[in-house]
């Protein structure tokens, strides 16, 4: 399986794999390391740390390890699309409720970790830096390398800045960098650039997030295509303060021609 399936997400996950309550019963598919495939009901065990399978058209529950699982298939949670596009749409309380019940329905299976990730998001915007945090500790305990690493990393990175925790953030950045993940990598230098950017608003600063952070990522990044948009905007931004418009229209207009789906294209 995948490493970032493996990452239990949010508070309310984390509540449920205290109790000891398994996840909900979702169905889906496993293969196994010998390509045996077994479709039926999936469930999270917490206290056996194993999946329970009922296999379609049978009633013996199966307990298998994460260790004997080389991949599982789940389908999307509709409602997580729903939640997603209320966030994107200005409206992230309005997502809080339904990402909290897919962490724990999909406690383990798959969607936990892209849960998390928008719940936090949806905190954040919601001006509830304090509560993202707790949600990506609680998360972190149980895998540390959640921390740097996977979906929920960039945002528990913004509730860190926001609240001034700038020296645990640094020390996970540099983590990121260091990991090979070029994702992950190219999310670090977006951040390490806010993190200079909140030092103050001279054109030193700017040149040096520029530099040390935004710029990277557009030249160096330029396949980690949803690092781009984020980057061009604040790199844009950079250069406008820094009065060399001409540079940043430049990032503008690409962000628009090559991003105009994104959140980072609607503030212009």
């Amino acid at each position: 399986m995948k490493k970032s399936s493996e990452i239990v997400a949010a508070a309310l996950v984390l509540a449920t794999l205290a109790s000891g309550v398994a996840s909900a019963q979702i169905q889906g598919a496993v293969t196994t390391p010998e390509g045996r495939k077994i479709e039926g009901t999936i469930k999270w065990l917490p206290r056996q740390k194993a999946y329970g399978i009922t296999a379609k058209g049978g009633n013996v529950e199966l307990e298998m390890a994460p260790a004997n699982i080389s991949e599982m298939k789940i389908p999307r949670p509709r409602e997580l699309d729903e939640a997603i596009a209320s966030i994107k749409q200005g409206n992230a309380a309005a997502a809080v409720p339904a990402l909290e019940k897919i962490s724990a329905d999909y406690l383990m299976l798959q969607w936990d970790t892209v849960a998390t990730r928008y719940l936090a998001e949806a905190h954040i915007k919601s001006g509830g830096a304090d509560k993202a945090l707790a949600v990506c500790e609680k998360v972190i305990r149980a895998n540390p390398e959640a921390a740097y690493l996977g979906e929920m990393a960039p945002p528990y990175w913004q509730a860190l800045l926001s609240l001034g925790r700038t020296a645990k953030l640094e020390d996970l950045l540099a983590k990121a960098v260091k990991s090979g993940d070029r994702r992950a990598s190219a999310f670090a230098l977006i951040a390490r650039g806010d993190v200079i950017m909140a030092e103050g608003d001279t054109h030193e600063i700017m040149r040096k997030s520029l530099r040390d952070g935004y710029l990277r990522v557009v030249t160096l990044y330029r396949n980690e295509r949803d690092a781009q948009p984020e980057a061009l905007y604040k790199a844009a931004k950079c250069f406008e303060k820094l009065g060399q418009t001409s540079r940043a229209d430049q990032f503008r207009t690409t962000l628009k021609n090559e991003f105009a789906a994104s959140e980072w294209a609607r503030k212009g």
